[in-house]
């Protein structure tokens, strides 16, 4: 082995030791998370926002998600209280009946968890 490809490796070895604890599970990672969101109109036209949540964690948690989907520029919030048992996933929809496909020919969708907590005594 020449010197340059053993510099190399020993550079490359002491970068991933020094990452070494940055690569494992974090002790402040989320235990509930939205895994995917989407928008669609059901058969009466209205705007169904939909999202996917997961509970990744071996107790049940509880969280409000909440949907702020971008329309045309604007945004318009609704929450939904969802529990979920221990290491499981659930679809959770908003329907807004006041938005119509023809109003909307843009929407974003933007889907975000807030009072995330563990389900004690279940």
């Amino acid at each position: 082995m020449d010197r340059r490809t053993f510099l190399a490796r020993g550079a490359g070895l002491a970068g991933l030791c020094g990452l070494a604890g940055c690569l494992g599970a974090s002790a402040d990672a989320a235990p509930v998370l939205v895994a995917s969101s989407d928008v669609d109109f059901d058969d009466a036209g209205a705007l169904v926002v939909e999202a996917v949540v997961s509970n990744v964690e071996p107790d049940p948690y509880a969280a409000t998600v909440v949907f702020g989907p971008e329309i045309d520029g604007g945004t318009r919030e609704r929450t939904a209280d969802v529990t979920l048992d221990p290491n499981s996933t659930r679809v959770v929809r908003a329907t807004y009946d006041d938005v119509r496909r023809a109003d909307a020919p843009s929407v974003t969708p933007h889907v975000s968890l807030r009072d995330v907590r563990r389900v004690r005594g279940q």
